[in-house]
């Protein structure tokens, strides 16, 4: 588990960079109760903080993936479909919703646990989770949070609404999104009992909840999740867009990932998805549209008129070869996600970058730094917590590395060396909520039995994944 005390640290003589405004500068970090409490230069040590020289250190804000799919996590190098899928639709068809049949409450667990940990080592410190557990989707919520939880990230989770398992199974995932959302706004919340990290097995019956103690402040937040406009009927997005009025929340869904969304919307609704949406009362300023690859320019005006995030997701694009996102019409407000391919949001900005400059995008270095800032702005929206800044309040979700730079850093150069230098594989400690998570390289959670864990979980579950059609 990570560390739970109140300590407060001293950090000192580190080199602050923040990535927009991008800022390189020396500074000192007074840490207490999950806030950034002091800024400045050569701060005294208190009598209880715990100093920590990061002299030659970079110390970032920790990342934020703003679209991913925990779920997928057990999938790497899974048993290959029963046949080679032809188009996008048969990607979905016989890969990922047959993947998402087979999970139970075991397997929906340990693809959180190692879709958190590889987070953390990535430096991503907070997951716009998209959960779909159609054999399981009661409590699924709870599953997720529990691993994130052990694991010390924050997370904004939703499940997958959906007419594609029929009316009954579109209704549980509306109970589960609701009992989720109220979840998040209680002072005590649910999770499941059952140990995993034990080892314990358990199915579906057994997997009881019960109070636990007051959750962290801001760890959790509920968006309302829906899988795709091809998916879903009007009356599925009109319960969802009521739902949105009765939380608050934003809508978190799949849009013109391929042109057969577009399709469907036309020829069934004679409307674009974006329209549809917004027929509906399904559009409000914390909604994330992923992918939008094929979106129409009216539909895109329309969704920037509404205020909604443009979540592009490059390297799984490339992946299902779907096209390419229209990403300088998107606006000011575009943010990325990896799509279930990890978390690692230095290597996706260097994807979409070297991908910009080979579609001639005419975004540089500097705009994909503002993409990643705009993910901490995001989360700052959702949580109600100013992450992505070193000011005095602001959340303690920090990154230390070591980053021996062969050219001068400064504000001016800094995307150049994020996008050309920069990677993961310096990241030395993450903090979150003022926690050490990783220090010195070292997990506070069993990383190796953790992962040993989710090795047999995922060979069972492609056991049950080869038993499927």
């Amino acid at each position: 588990m990570p560390e739970r005390s109140s300590t407060s640290y001293l950090l000192k003589s580190a080199t602050l960079v923040r990535l927009s405004p991008a800022m390189v500068e020396r500074g000192d970090l007074r840490i207490l109760d999950g806030r950034i409490v002091k800024r400045g230069a050569r701060l005294r040590p208190g009598l209880d903080d715990e100093v920590i020289d990061l002299s030659g250190k970079l110390l970032l804000p920790g990342m934020v993936c703003a679209h991913t799919h925990l779920y997928s996590a057990l999938a790497r190098g899974m048993p290959a479909p029963p046949r080679a899928p032809t188009n996008f639709r048969e990607i979905l068809e016989l890969v990922w919703w047959r993947l998402d049949r087979a999970l139970d409450d075991e397997t929906i667990y340990w693809s959180a646990i190692a879709g958190a940990m590889e987070a953390a080592r990535a430096g991503t410190t907070c997951l716009f989770d998209h959960h779909a557990s159609p054999s399981h989707i009661k409590g699924s919520l709870g599953i997720v949070q529990e691993a994130l939880e052990s694991i010390g990230l924050r997370g904004a989770l939703c499940y997958e609404i959906t007419d594609r398992g029929g009316a009954r199974k579109r209704l549980a995932g509306l109970a589960e999104t609701r009992d989720f959302a109220s979840w998040t706004n209680a002072e005590t919340h649910l999770a499941p009992t059952a140990s995993y990290a034990d080892g314990h097995e358990t199915d579906q019956s057994s997997h009881s909840v019960q109070p636990l103690a007051a959750k962290p402040e801001r760890q959790f937040r509920a968006l309302i999740g829906a899988h795709a406009s091809f998916t879903l009927s009007d009356e599925a997005l009109a319960a969802c867009a009521a739902m949105m009025q009765e939380t608050g929340a934003g809508l978190h869904i799949h849009v013109a990932e391929a042109r057969s969304d577009v399709d469907d919307a036309r020829t069934k609704y004679k409307l674009g998805i974006v329209e549809r949406l917004a027929k509906l009362g399904a559009l409000n300023q914390q909604t994330i549209l992923a992918h939008g690859v094929h979106l129409s320019k009216r539909d895109i005006r329309i969704a920037r008129d509404a205020g909604v995030w443009f979540a592009h997701n490059p390297r799984s694009n490339m992946n299902n070869q779907v096209g390419y996102a229209p990403v300088a019409q998107f606006g000011e407000r575009v943010v990325m996600g990896t799509d279930g391919i990890g978390a690692d949001m230095f290597d996706e900005a260097r994807f979409a970058f070297f991908k910009g400059r080979d579609a001639r995008l005419g975004f540089g270095a500097d705009e994909w730094l503002q993409v990643l800032a705009n993910n901490q702005r995001l989360a700052s929206h959702t949580f109600g917590l100013e992450m992505g800044t070193f000011n005095e309040g602001a959340a303690a979700d920090l990154l230390v590395m070591d980053y021996p730079a062969p050219t001068p850093l400064a504000s001016e150069n800094l995307a150049w060396h994020f996008i050309f230098g920069m990677s993961s594989a310096a990241i030395e400690s993450v903090m979150v909520a003022g926690r050490f998570i990783i220090r010195n390289r070292q997990a506070t959670y069993p990383e190796a039995a953790l992962y040993e864990q989710s090795r047999k979980a995922a060979a069972r579950l492609w056991q049950k994944l080869q038993r499927l059609r």
